[in-house]
């Protein structure tokens, strides 16, 4: 039985797969931005340490919170447009096999 656009089953299967990348795309960047240290000593530059203090704002709580807020809002919105890009690729694909 196939989906219909707007069934409650594939928006919550939607907006699972969005919370769930969202999360996934978190993790990411919390993972890179560990890495960047170890970059910067492997590589001899100082850009990792510079995108660090950058996002740490000089230590100011309500600019550190403001930037956490806008990397959070933004790996939101990319997983908001791969979950559409893949919902698309999927859709197509049933139409050919049709």
């Amino acid at each position: 039985m196939a989906q219909e656009d707007g069934s409650i089953g594939r928006t919550l299967l939607k907006t699972g797969a969005t919370v769930g990348l969202t999360a996934a795309l978190v993790l990411l960047l919390r993972w890179v931005l560990s890495i960047l240290p170890r970059l910067d000593s492997l590589t001899g530059s100082h850009v990792g340490g510079d995108i660090l203090r950058f996002l740490a704002s000089d230590g100011q709580a309500q600019t550190q919170k403001t930037v956490a807020i806008v990397l959070m809002v933004l790996c939101f919105g990319v997983a908001v447009l791969l979950v559409h890009i893949l919902e698309r690729l999927l859709q197509r694909g049933t139409t050919r096999r049709s």
